[in-house]
């Protein structure tokens, strides 16, 4: 009597298929070749499409998950790297660190659809884009918040004046920049399929058909990526009716140095804060007075709220003459009759301690990143904007908060500061109602209040974050214009501020609302409800590391979306799904074909 054959215990990865470590990093460099051009500056939007289809073969018919995992991490820590290396004056250590951090998910993704593809032999039309725009969600929420740049689908926004605007980029409205990326890596999934799959199989007499999982994959594909374009060429046709004239904005281009505002000296505050004032007029100087004028993040040279302003009144310490400022911007936004947007820090609940020096004098125990707003009669608006994402070891220094000597350590090794430069988490989601007054001579009715959300700093690189200031929890839209204000002198070069432009541009997409940019370093501008660029800051034809204003009339956008009723429930089901495949991978048995 024959012994009957066990069945096998492990996943069994296919016996023909790529084995060399050469093999290995050739293709996984091919692709982190590719997915670097597709981003700003460069702009190569249309290798996003096939960006991943070498790193694609790689995860189909690589032979040891070991090896694949320690050669793509190693090409994509390289590229992450390259990439960001204007972090490097900011902090050599998070560099490093989290440069690997975000190419362990890159090689995570590629695991996971290697080991799913052996397991389900699910085509990879559909396993890629599902493993790696869940590992992109992933990234963007952790740890510590998350870092979500150099998502595949910010490839297809616009950071460019006069940059034509795309039509399935469009869809961000409906799966947020998810999507996108989704319909990008199934074009790649599709060419991995037709590469290493059976294409036509015989059916006799010599002759052959197409297998029934290629066609079915060229038909999937073929509806998404048709969908997607002609939803995003409706929604483009849409604006000119769905918009009504808004606000006049002007926005204002700072170029200080960043040793400025962390060395500030009573000399420099002077002249940093007279050249505010001096493009501050500028921006009024010609005949249309706008109804808004935005100043970039934290620059002026002291608080302006109004905790901190009484203190610095009662006092004689080391903030006498902080008080001043809050004075000179309500002066100036009177003078000129215009309502000024304002970043600035915010300073709470003062206690005197003693310094290392053995010198005695108040502190703040809560210190913010604040956006304020005055109206043009001099009056502070009674309620600020604090930012609420703060930067990892930028603003605040994450989970060793009880270990003092730990905490020492990470701020020496992973912060720009030699101190503890912790700033406290916003917690209100501000609208600033701003008043419209120059709207005369218009040929469309304006609105005589525009609703203005403030996201801080990066905060605008973070869909979800944007996304809960433009509806509220019921998902109602409350903000018609969203204001960015930040500092890009941290970064040296000219690849980070590109980056942030064009990765903003997907939040005015998937909210439908125009953005302005109020940039220190640039680049400052404007942003319409499809993605648009323009117009620009520029000086002597750059649009970075100079100063100057730019004003535009923005038009208001009625739609509402599906990313801002649902935000990124979609995607957190697509990971969840990711989760249950691997699960029951592991606890069912393996099929004999396996």
């Amino acid at each position: 009597m024959s012994a009957t054959p066990e069945r096998p215990t492990h996943v069994a990865l296919p016996r023909t298929g790529i084995r060399s470590v050469t093999a290995h990093l050739i293709l996984a460099g091919a692709s982190a070749v590719m997915l670097a051009f597709s981003f700003a500056p460069w702009g190569c939007w249309w290798l996003a499409y096939v960006a991943l289809v070498p790193a694609g073969v790689l995860a189909a018919r690589g032979c040891s998950l070991r090896r694949l995992a320690w050669t793509s991490f190693a090409v994509f820590w390289a590229w992450w790297l390259i990439m960001l290396a204007w972090v490097v004056p900011v902090t050599q250590g998070g560099y490093v660190a989290l440069s690997a951090l975000m190419a362990a998910y890159w090689a995570l993704a590629l695991v996971l659809a290697n080991r799913l593809a052996s397991r389900y032999r699910t085509a990879m039309v559909l396993l890629l884009p599902m493993v790696w725009v869940s590992c992109e969600w992933l990234r963007g929420y952790f740890l510590a918040g998350g870092f979500g740049w150099f998502a595949l689908g910010h490839s297809q926004g616009s950071f460019q004046v006069g940059q034509p605007v795309g039509r399935v980029v469009q869809i961000a409205d409906l799966f947020g920049q998810w999507g996108v990326s989704f319909v990008l890596v199934m074009t790649s999934g599709l060419l991995v399929d037709l590469m290493t799959r059976p294409i036509m199989r015989p059916i006799g007499h010599g002759k052959h058909r197409m297998h029934t999982s290629t066609r079915g994959g060229l038909i999937l594909w073929l509806v998404v990526i048709v969908s997607a374009w002609f939803y995003g060429n409706y929604r483009v046709g849409q604006w000119g009716q769905a918009t009504h004239p808004g606000p006049s904005v002007t926005v204002v281009q700072t170029n200080v140095p960043q040793d400025n505002k962390v060395r500030r000296t009573a000399e420099n505050n002077a002249k940093d804060w007279q050249r505010m004032v001096e493009l501050t007029r500028q921006a009024t100087a010609g005949a249309d007075v706008p109804d808004l004028i935005v100043w970039p993040e934290t620059m002026t040279p002291a608080p302006v709220n109004p905790e901190a302003v009484a203190f610095f009144r009662s006092t004689d310490s080391y903030f006498s003459g902080a008080e001043v400022y809050h004075e000179r911007i309500g002066s100036l936004s009177r003078t000129l009759g215009v309502n000024l947007l304002v970043g600035s820090h915010a300073y709470e609940a003062f206690t005197v301690v003693t310094f290392p020096d053995g010198e005695v004098g108040p502190v703040p125990e809560r210190k913010y990143n604040a956006a304020y707003l005055y109206y043009a009669d001099g009056e502070q608006a009674p309620m600020r904007y604090d930012k609420m994402h703060r930067v990892p070891f930028g603003e605040y220094t994450p989970w060793v908060g009880a270990f003092p000597k730990v905490k020492a350590l990470f701020i020496k090794w992973f912060t720009p500061y030699d101190f503890d430069y912790s700033l406290a988490e916003g917690l209100i989601r501000t609208v600033f109602d701003v008043p419209i007054q120059h709207a005369e001579g218009s040929a469309e009715p304006i609105a005589s209040v525009v609703r203005v959300v403030t996201p801080i700093c990066y905060e605008d690189a973070v869909g979800r974050v944007v996304r809960s200031l433009v509806y509220d929890r019921g998902g109602a839209k409350r903000a018609d214009l969203i204001v960015n204000l930040t500092n890009s002198a941290w970064y040296p070069g000219h690849s980070q501020q590109p980056q942030h432009f064009q990765i903003a541009t997907l939040r005015c997409i998937e909210n439908r609302v125009p953005m302005a940019r109020s940039v220190n370093g640039g680049i400052s501008g404007f942003v319409d409800s499809i993605g648009r660029v323009g117009p620009v800051v520029t000086a002597g034809g750059q649009s970075q590391w100079v100063d100057g204003v730019q004003g535009a009339r923005l038009r208001v956008d009625d739609r509402q979306t599906l990313y801002g009723r649902c935000g990124d429930l979609p995607v957190i089901c697509l990971a969840g799904l990711i989760a249950l495949m691997l699960g029951w991978g592991m606890l069912r048995p393996p099929s004999p074909g396996d």
